[in-house]
């Protein structure tokens, strides 16, 4: 038959909810409702920054007050809100408000919880962070912040062209057991290709040997293991042969990680900012390397030690207000990371720009004079050792760090010189540095792994 569309260009449809209809595809209600946000989103993303905060004022008036009126804790904390004509929120007015951090949420219980959730929400679900702080968070959620976590997933794959017939893998830490063979669809409101996954907890050489044996054309893991496994597969001399891009998530991405797939692989790397509280927070731009905000589902504020916003080239803290949750509304929460503010987005789109994610105030190491610096030492540690595997700077004490190492034989005594040169370059000459050996260095709860960790509090 001539004319008949190939089956990856058939796979490119939306999945049609009626039995024998495949073309024009016929949504179910969900998958409707999905495409219909997405339609808006791909608008929306074009509007003027001003226009973009109008928006986001007019639906955080509605949470604000459902918020004061069903949710204990609020009561109180929005009282001043109760003089403001309707229509009348402003950011100042957002500003004013206190910041609700970690311990507030810990400590506040269900106090945070609504009392009286609009039905249309739906259903509500229960996310607790890893809690790699010591104490874990939980949020509740619904079905409509599940669906702009959908609709913003869906905007982030077509942001960077993926091919949603193509197959995809993931090395994560797994929710719930791996079924060996199993493949999942991977693109919300779409048939797609199969998404294959593996553990990240596991040694390397299974990580690798895996991945070149499904050979997936998308791969998703976390930052950290993506640079090891990297420099595994080098020094293996092996690597994928159809992976056309690498997605990543959960920690920090500098630009010689991006380099390093250029070079080792010749693939892009594309990140997502997000966190179990609040959903998508920015997603890399289609074009250049910085983030651009999503504000149709938060309201962003990067802010200084005195609380005012940060200008553009400043690093500060992140606050982000969750504009859909309904059950556990969070307003002007401190989530913890540091970001840097950038200039608007070169593509046009009125979106805030986030040019870094710097992380998380315990990846900070804190100097003798009281200054805090993110040190960058992995690539110059790992082209200086050739038996470095993994190395992790941890500080326990105000004037020392320890530079903490996996390797595959002992350095000599010109190596650890280089090790502690490096380090010592990375950190400002500001500590002494210590060198230790381990067998192995353990992850998170999360599966993620942590570079830098500072164990001293401020």
């Amino acid at each position: 038959m001539t004319g008949v569309p190939s089956r990856s260009q058939s796979m490119n449809l939306p999945r049609s909810a009626v039995e024998g209809v495949c073309w024009p595809a016929v949504p179910s209600s969900s998958d409707a409702t999905l495409l219909a946000v997405l339609h808006q989103l791909e608008q929306s993303q074009w509007w003027s920054r001003d226009r973009l905060e109008a928006m986001q004022m007019r639906q955080l008036e509605p949470l604000l007050a459902h918020a004061a009126r069903t949710a204990p804790f609020y009561k109180g904390r929005l009282r001043t809100l109760g003089s403001i004509r309707p229509g009348g929120l402003t950011m100042d007015h957002v500003r004013a408000l206190p910041l609700l951090t970690r311990v507030d949420i810990q400590e506040a219980g269900d106090g945070l919880l609504s009392r009286a959730i609009p039905k249309q929400h739906g259903k509500t679900a229960t996310i607790s962070t890893s809690g790699s702080t010591g104490r874990p968070v939980t949020v509740h959620t619904t079905q409509v912040t599940n669906l702009f976590f959908r609709a913003l997933n869906l905007r982030y794959h077509l942001w960077h062209g993926r091919d949603f017939s193509a197959k995809a893998a993931s090395i994560l830490r797994p929710h719930g057991p791996i079924v060996e063979g199993r493949q999942l669809n991977w693109v919300p409101g779409h048939a797609s290709g199969p998404m294959v996954q593996f553990d990240v907890t596991c040694p390397l050489s299974d990580q690798l040997d895996w991945l070149l044996r499904e050979e997936p054309d998308y791969l998703l893991t976390y930052p950290g293991n993506l640079r090891s496994l990297i420099e595994q597969a080098v020094k293996a001399g092996r690597r994928p042969q159809r992976l056309a891009q690498i997605a990543t998530m959960g920690e920090i991405v500098d630009a010689s990680l991006r380099e390093l797939c250029r070079q080792a692989w010749g693939v892009k790397l594309t990140d997502a900012y997000s966190s179990q509280e609040a959903g998508m927070i920015a997603l890399q731009a289609p074009e250049g390397d910085h983030y651009l905000i999503q504000a149709e589902n938060v309201v962003v504020e990067v802010i200084d030690a005195s609380g005012n916003p940060t200008p553009p080239g400043a690093i500060g803290r992140v606050v982000v207000s969750d504009l859909h949750n309904f059950a556990m509304p969070l307003i002007r929460y401190e989530i913890g990371d540091y970001a840097e503010v950038g200039l608007p987005s070169p593509c046009g789109r009125g979106l805030g720009v986030l040019t870094r994610i710097l992380g998380r105030s315990r990846n900070m190491l804190r100097l003798p004079d009281g200054s805090q610096v993110w040190p960058a030492f992995s690539t110059a540690m790992s082209e200086a050792l050739p038996s470095l595997r993994q190395a992790q700077l941890i500080q326990r004490s105000r004037d020392r760090v320890s530079a903490v190492m996996v390797v595959a034989r002992p350095l000599t005594a010109d190596e650890e010189a280089a090790a502690r040169t490096i380090v010592g370059r990375a950190v400002r000459q500001g500590l002494a540095v210590d060198l230790e050996y381990v067998a192995e260095i353990p992850r998170s709860a999360s599966g993620k792994f942590e570079e830098v960790r500072c164990e001293i509090q401020p």
